[in-house]
């Protein structure tokens, strides 16, 4: 189970159970505290165009408590010249905030941010339900 209410922030629910159900086709060790999640189009390294990488990165207190989002995060080049990924997006759910390079940190409970990560979400479920990325992988951080 994943936790869908972060203080007042609610995720979909068919967001939280499709990252739920990616998890259950894992062997994640009983003792496993923090996750990640890491969505890739190896396309998009060759040639900058379709869907950009993500991250998402879980947590729990311990093997009994549901599974939280600690942050989740799309990157990208930002520009034509560069030669390596920056973040693009990254939403922290814990502490309520959003950060984009040309805009800075905003406060994730504004609704214009609200509604931007709610389609970011949106946007994600639906490429991963369509098995859009090519590379899932899922890491044990701790």
């Amino acid at each position: 189970m994943i936790i869908d209410d972060y203080r007042g922030i609610r995720l979909p629910i068919s967001f939280c159970e499709t990252i739920d159900n990616l998890l259950a086709r894992f062997e994640v060790p009983d003792d496993a505290k923090r996750l990640v999640f890491n969505f890739r189009d190896p396309t998009y390294y060759q040639s900058r165009m379709g869907l950009h990488p993500v991250e998402i990165q879980l947590s729990r207190d311990n093997d009994r408590a549901p599974w939280s989002f600690a942050f989740l995060a799309s990157f990208s080049y930002q520009s034509n010249s560069t030669h390596s990924l920056d973040v693009e997006l990254y939403f922290h759910l814990r502490n309520h905030w959003c950060y984009q390079p040309d805009a800075g940190t905003a406060d994730l409970s504004q609704p214009a941010v609200l509604d931007l990560f709610n389609t970011w979400c949106t946007a994600l479920e639906r490429h991963i339900n369509r098995r859009a990325f090519s590379d899932i992988q899922l890491s044990q951080i701790s």
